[in-house]
């Protein structure tokens, strides 16, 4: 760095630190240069950057059918009467309204009047007619279309000069159109997704286009092309501009209702709360300058005739839009903007991949935990199941074998009544007789009551009688013994006297004895079967409620087996939202490679350009014999940090 002589004037020390300024940023300009000298040739020829009076390169993206074409073509300076005639050919012989393919499109100038086109890397054809150039672009639809055409770079239209409007003043413009929508076939999206990440970054200027009621492509996850889908980010760099914006019923009313001249302000404001129906803005995002609610075409020029009044009020604000759309464009190609275009585009947005890329893993991560948290609980139900269907079996095995007859049976060979009922003698006497006739019927009532089936003897359905809880109606056997004991006791009632003369053989003395024996027996019996039809009645009773068991367990079974069942489906769906989501990330670590790779090539050379700048003032401080240009070379070095910071948006460099 050269130095004057030092001026003797306080003011010539103002002009020494104006001269440091105004060298402030040369070191990034330096990098700026190398960065676009080691560019492919094909790419380095899109970067007009030696002036404002280049061409400026502007990326238009959006959906098919909302106005790109003639939007691109009014703002690339095709003057009205041409606007037809150049739609036309650029469909490429289709039908007003069909769609485009899913091909990237840049349309220059033409240097004459002839029209150009060249295909990926192929040599330029001219064409002196529409004629020739309109079946030239239908082929290559046709060619797209048919996935015979994915280039590596996009086609270039030529568009004639006369096409153009003279306009002083109005910019040189090309245009990049990056289709909209997502390509079903992966080689034409892979064709989308590199074309952006190659040619975004160079973009002066990016537009979104949108209709005025559709913005839906704006709401988070619409957006997926590289330097596009975190546009927020760096809304610099971007404009919305909505096409169709006050043709629509609801907004001739609004017009209508809004008194005065039409104010651009109100319009934007309300476009942008409209857009943040889908999700909130940023509040540089917010910005009200960033936003064009345009209208133009021959939509447009029809609302001419039919909504006159809406046409006057409104056509003044949309060409004040339009200027400033332009001006904005004009003022992207200058020097200083498209270092700052560089700097967002190669260093913030790498940033935020970075941010974008923690959010993705945050995604999976809560996928992951939704996923694990639903196979556990499948997990709990099978396990559930499984004791369920163990407690089903062992039951079903149990019950297998016993039904009605078989508890008949059990009770039939293995029931009696428990214990014996104890002999004793009546002392001869009739009052004794009694005696014994009151004893004997306790005594079988206490056998009754104590009687229950051998489970012992019974074995394999022990299990099942130690359930079963009978409840014998007492009164009944006492109804029993009363009448077995009857016709006895009428008899001992009938003697006159209580003692008996003769006790031997054949007296009424031994023929009582017996008929009492007979009486206990004919009791115990009747006692018997009476205890056996309670007992089966109960035992009946205790098998329907194990077969109720038997089927609640079978329905308990079947529950967490449905359970289990139903946890498959929002398994497989949590599963493969998983996969989309591990997928997504792949894909997205792959781009974010590629454009941190870039990011960091562009970032070495503005740190080798920013030490050399501060080595070079450093030898210049140290070679100067005077005390205050060397203080004043010392603050422009320190100046020179906090314009790198500035210019780097305040970002932490690896």
């Amino acid at each position: 760095m050269s130095r004057m002589a030092l001026p003797e004037a306080s003011g010539s020390i103002a002009a020494l630190w104006a001269e440091h300024d105004s060298q402030r940023l040369g070191w990034a300009f330096r990098a700026y240069e190398r960065f676009v000298a080691s560019l492919s040739p094909e790419i380095r020829e899109r970067l007009a950057h030696k002036g404002q009076q280049e061409e400026a390169y502007v990326v238009v993206f959006g959906k098919t059918q909302v106005g790109k074409t003639t939007l691109l073509l009014d703002l690339m300076g095709v003057e009205p009467a041409s606007l037809e005639r150049v739609s036309r050919v650029l469909r490429g012989g289709r039908a007003q309204g069909q769609s485009a393919t899913a091909t990237t499109m840049e349309y220059r100038r033409s240097a004459d009047q002839r029209w150009g086109l060249r295909i990926s890397d192929a040599a330029i054809r001219w064409f002196d007619d529409d004629r020739g150039i309109t079946e030239a672009l239908g082929q290559v639809r046709a060619a797209m279309e048919a996935r015979q055409l994915v280039g590596q770079e996009p086609s270039i239209v030529h568009i004639p000069i006369d096409c153009f409007t003279s306009q002083a003043g109005q910019p040189a413009v090309r245009m990049l159109d990056l289709p909209g929508d997502k390509p079903a076939n992966p080689t034409e999206q892979e064709h989308v997704q590199e074309m952006a990440r190659k040619y975004v970054p160079l973009a002066d200027l990016i537009l979104l286009v949108g209709k005025g009621d559709d913005l839906s492509f704006l709401q988070p996850g619409g957006l997926t092309l590289p330097g596009i889908e975190d546009w927020q980010s760096v809304p610099g760099r971007f404009r919305i501009v909505t096409t169709f914006s006050f043709t629509a019923q609801s907004v001739r009313t609004l017009v209508r209702q809004h008194d005065g001249p039409a104010d651009a302000g109100f319009y934007r404001q309300r476009l942008i709360e409209q857009i943040e129906k889908f999700g909130p803005l940023g509040d540089d995002a917010r910005q009200p300058e960033r936003y064009f609610p345009l209208e133009f075409g021959a939509t447009w020029l029809d609302a001419q005739q039919r909504h006159p009044e809406l046409y006057t009020r409104i056509s003044p604000m949309i060409e004040a839009l339009k200027r400033q759309l332009h001006a904005d464009i004009l003022a992207s190609t200058t020097p200083m903007a498209r270092l700052r275009n560089a700097v967002e585009a190669r260093v913030v947005i790498a940033r935020v991949k970075e941010n974008r890329l923690k959010d993705l893993e945050g995604a999976t991560r809560t996928i992951k935990q939704q996923l694990e948290h639903a196979q556990t609980e499948q997990s709990r139900a099978r396990e559930a199941a499984r004791q369920s269907r163990k407690v089903c079996e062992h039951l079903t095995q149990r019950l297998a074998e016993i039904n009605d007859e078989r508890l008949r049976r059990d009770l039939e060979h293995y029931f009696r009544l428990s214990g014996s009922t104890p002999d004793g003698e009546p002392g001869e006497s009739v009052s004794g007789f009694k005696v014994l006739v009151r004893q004997a019927k306790a005594s079988l009532k206490q056998r009754l009551a104590d009687s229950r089936p051998d489970s012992a003897a019974l074995a394999d359905t022990a299990w099942f009688w130690r359930g079963v809880k009978a409840k014998i109606d007492l009164q009944h056997a006492d109804d029993i013994m009363n009448a077995a004991f009857s016709g006895f006791l009428a008899t001992l009632d009938d003697y006159w006297i209580d003692t008996y003369w003769q006790t031997g053989s054949g007296s009424d003395y031994q023929r009582d004895c017996y008929w009492l024996k007979s009486c206990i027996d004919d009791a115990s019996k009747v006692l018997t079967e009476l205890a056996r039809k309670t007992w089966l009645t109960a035992a009946v009773r205790q098998l329907r409620l194990h077969l109720e068991d038997d089927r609640a367990a079978r329905l308990t079974l079947r529950s967490w087996e449905q359970m289990a069942e139903d946890m498959a489906r929002p398994i497989a769906s949590l599963e493969q939202e998983l996969a989309a989501h591990e997928l997504e990330d792949r894909v997205f670590r792959q781009r974010m490679e590629k454009d941190l790779q870039e990011s960091r090539r562009f970032i070495e050379l503005l740190d080798t350009e920013y030490l050399a700048e501060l080595q070079n003032r450093r030898k210049v401080m140290l070679s100067e014999g005077r005390s205050i240009p060397a203080f004043l070379d010392l603050l422009a070095a320190v100046h020179l940090t906090q314009v790198r910071e500035q210019l780097l948006l305040h970002i932490e460099l690896a």
